[in-house]
């Protein structure tokens, strides 16, 4: 079976040039053919031109950490692509290989014998003022919070059309079960695992003693109101992707329509990885 894999890679990762080799030796041996794909998180809409004018990977490699792999998931997930990561990076919360697993993760493709976990992905439409608007997605979260003046900003969030509150601080986290142990844990959010679809709403810094997150089911619509801003803010998605606002704006999230494919080492178990990466 002849398969066409895409290697998404972090090159600022001192490891990367090693695995890379290791990639290209094991992926010509079993006879597939494969591209490579350089992470530049700023430069996402160049990528996405770039990836037009290639053909669709069966398999997905990520090389870096776990930015490397949220990355790709933004880029492929829409395919329904498999995709694995390889931890070259600091944390590597979501790598689930290893550089010493490259061989098994290969023999894994070639047999087609590897396990996917299906992992909810939100999206936002910001709509401005001016009535143009801004699509994009996310596999951790999307972030609305204060510019670089560190001005508070006040949110107002509904949930279905009712309005949930008015939170006054920081900003504003809405993240999947993936992202729960990412920015929204770091503002003691909840840990959820990671297959299950929810969506997870954590206030950052809120002026406020009583604030704190919620957890709503799948099909909730969230919409961010945000006015009257002191000094721009800005929108984040998966920590890489961002928008400046200047003027009022509403920002509509929902789960997305597709899951990002993420293949799992039968040796790494989601509490041990817990206890290991996060110190639990």
């Amino acid at each position: 079976m002849s398969l066409f894999i895409g290697i998404v890679y972090n090159p600022s990762k001192p490891e990367t040039s090693e695995v890379l080799n290791l990639l290209k030796f094991y992926l010509s041996k079993e006879g597939f053919e494969f591209f490579l794909l350089r992470t530049d998180f700023y430069e996402f809409s160049a990528n996405l031109n770039y990836y037009k004018d290639i053909k669709r990977p069966d398999f997905v490699i990520s090389v870096g950490g776990d930015g490397t792999i949220l990355y790709s998931a933004r880029l492929f997930s829409k395919y329904e692509v498999p995709i694995a990561g390889v931890d070259v990076g600091k944390l590597g919360f979501l790598m689930h290989f290893s550089k010493d697993e490259i061989e098994e993760l290969v023999n894994y493709i070639r047999s087609a014998s590897y396990e996917v976990e299906d992992r909810m992905m939100i999206k936002a439409q910001v709509n401005f003022s001016g009535k143009s608007s801004y699509l994009n997605n996310a596999l951790n979260e999307i972030v609305v919070s204060r510019g670089k003046f560190h001005r508070i900003i006040d949110i107002e969030v509904f949930v279905n059309g009712e309005f949930l509150n008015k939170y006054r601080g920081d900003g504003i986290i809405v993240s999947t079960p993936t992202g729960s142990t990412a920015y929204s844990l770091s503002a003691f959010g909840p840990i959820l695992f990671p297959t299950m679809e929810n969506i997870i709403i954590t206030p950052i810094c809120s002026h406020t003693l009583s604030a704190r997150s919620i957890v709503l089911p799948k099909d909730s619509l969230v919409v961010l109101r945000v006015e009257n801003l002191p000094s721009p803010a800005v929108v984040v998605f998966d920590g890489q992707e961002y928008i400046d606002l200047n003027e009022s704006v509403e920002i509509i999230i929902s789960k997305c329509d597709y899951y990002a494919k993420i293949v799992k080492n039968p040796k790494r178990k989601f509490f041990e990885t817990l206890r290991t990466k996060l110190s639990w």
